[in-house]
């Protein structure tokens, strides 16, 4: 198995899927109305307004991002006008960590391991 793409559900698809390519410092695969794809890596997040079942926004979703330089993930986001939840810090496992704030209540982890 492999897990490589991620449907994220939130009603505003294109400033979403824009939002976050800044934050990943990548252009969308894909950026419409009512879908939109943005690789990182394997793994594809994916953002559409609906599902093929009943399913609420995705609030309450932290992804993490691995990442060599969490001080410049924190700088991207700042320029960007996004709010920095926490950090960076370091963890009690190990991992320095800055979370922001991304779209429709999704947190984004920027880490990187010690």
């Amino acid at each position: 198995m492999n897990l490589n793409q991620i449907d994220l559900i939130v009603s505003d698809v294109k400033s979403s899927a824009l939002l976050v390519s800044k934050l990943l410092n990548v252009d969308p695969d894909v950026l419409d109305d009512g879908f939109a794809r943005v690789s990182i890596g394997a793994t594809a997040l994916m953002f559409s307004t609906t599902a093929l079942i009943p399913m609420r926004r995705a609030e309450g979703v932290i992804l993490h991002f691995e990442t060599v330089d969490v001080e410049l993930a924190a700088q991207n986001a700042r320029a960007n006008g996004v709010e920095i939840l926490l950090g960076p810090v370091t963890t009690d496992w190990g991992t320095t960590s800055v979370l922001v704030q991304g779209p429709e209540g999704i947190v984004l982890d920027f880490y990187r391991n010690e």
